[in-house]
This record gives C-alpha cells, sequence and structure tokens, in this order.
C-alpha cells in the first residue's frame, strides 16, 4: 500500500506551500560569506585537530529545499599526522520550516566535495618515508620536493550536512552546522568532522 505515504508527502507540499521562501524579499537567496570553526580528522586509529574557513551560496527551491553550493578549505594536525583539504559541494537541503518569521529552522542535507584532500603518513597509521640525501654542495639545486610522508588525491568525497539556523529577523541569520566528510587515501579510510559557524544574509 503506497497511498499513506503518498498522502505524507502531499499534506506536507500544502503545508510548505503556505510559507514563502526565505529572505527578507521571499526571494529565497542567501549568502554566507564566512562561516569558522574546528576540524578533527580521524584514520588509522589516530586524530588531529585544525581549523576549518567556509563560504557558501544558497538559493531556495522552495519553502523547505535549498539548493547549496559551500566553497571550504581546512587544515590542522602536527608533525606528519597532519591534514588538509580544499573543496566545493555542490548539494541539497531540508529545512524543517513551517513559519516564515520561525527563529529556529533545524536542517539536513549533503552534497558530493569535489576537490582535494590529504593527510600526513602517521595519522593513516602507515610507515614514514625516510630518505638519506648525500652531502650536495650545489646550492643551486631546486630543493621544492612535496613531502614524501603527505599522501593527497583528488576526486569526489560524499559530504553530509546537520544544523540548525538562528534568524533574529528575516535578512539575518546565525548557522550552526556540523559536516562530516568521507575520504580514502592510499586505501585508508580518513573521517573528517567539521563544526562551524557562520553568518548569513538573505534577500
Amino acid at each position: 500500500m503506497t497511498f499513506v505515504p503518498l498522502l505524507v508527502v502531499l499534506a506536507s507540499t500544502a503545508t510548505a506551500g503556505d510559507v514563502p521562501r526565505s529572505g527578507y524579499f521571499g526571494a529565497g537567496v542567501n549568502l554566507e560569506p564566512l562561516a569558522l570553526g574546528p576540524m578533527q580528522a580521524f584514520s588509522g586509529g589516530r586524530a588531529a585537530v585544525g581549523i576549518s574557513l567556509q563560504a557558501s551560496f544558497q538559493v531556495d527551491l522552495g519553502a523547505r529545499w535549498a539548493f547549496r553550493l559551500p566553497l571550504e578549505v581546512g587544515v590542522g594536525g602536527s608533525g606528519d599526522a597532519t591534514f588538509s583539504e580544499l573543496g566545493l559541494t555542490p548539494g541539497l537541503l531540508y529545512r524543517f520550516r513551517d513559519d516564515a518569521a520561525q527563529r529556529w529552522v533545524p536542517y539536513v542535507g549533503g552534497g558530493l566535495k569535489l576537490g582535494a584532500a590529504g593527510a600526513g603518513r602517521e595519522l593513516l597509521g602507515l610507515p614514514l618515508v625516510t630518505t638519506v640525501q648525500s652531502l650536495d654542495l650545489d646550492f643551486d639545486d631546486d630543493d621544492s620536493e612535496s613531502d614524501p610522508n603527505f599522501e593527497s588525491r583528488l576526486g569526489a568525497f560524499p559530504e553530509v550536512w546537520a544544523g540548525v539556523e538562528w534568524h533574529p529577523n528575516r535578512w539575518f541569520a546565525l548557522n550552526l552546522g556540523v559536516a562530516y566528510t568521507y575520504v580514502r587515501v592510499l586505501g585508508t579510510s580518513v573521517h573528517l568532522l567539521h563544526e562551524r559557524v557562520g553568518v548569513r544574509f538573505s534577500l
């Protein structure tokens, strides 16, 4: 029997249809110029802590659904237990929104992060690479080789979001969110957890 879930969806759509899109003018265009917070990386039984910065653009697809496009960079760790990431993550949000003047708006969502991620071999639980260099007095040599104990890759990585928006009015909000990203580097799983607070302006 599929009519019960269908009725629930139709009822939800009808309720959402009575609520305008977000923003001061109800245009549903949202800009979050800065979100900042700590970031943790877990891999190989080890953990490292760093910082994450994000800027994002969001457009309402209705009263509850929205398309979100964040650009973020994160880096942290110490020694050879380091990590970093840079990515653009197109995705969808569902907001539990029932009123145009609703102050607290919880949301969930996710997307596919397109970019680069890397981790130190110590964080991955892999043996360090040691090199023995002979004495070289030629100071004109190029020493700009990459770190052999840092592994990176380009790709697409799944990411999920959850959080809550605080709206003191219809044009400004604070976004308190968490995000989880899954990455594989050299066949090893890396789990990235972000907690950020962002400022948002809505039209």
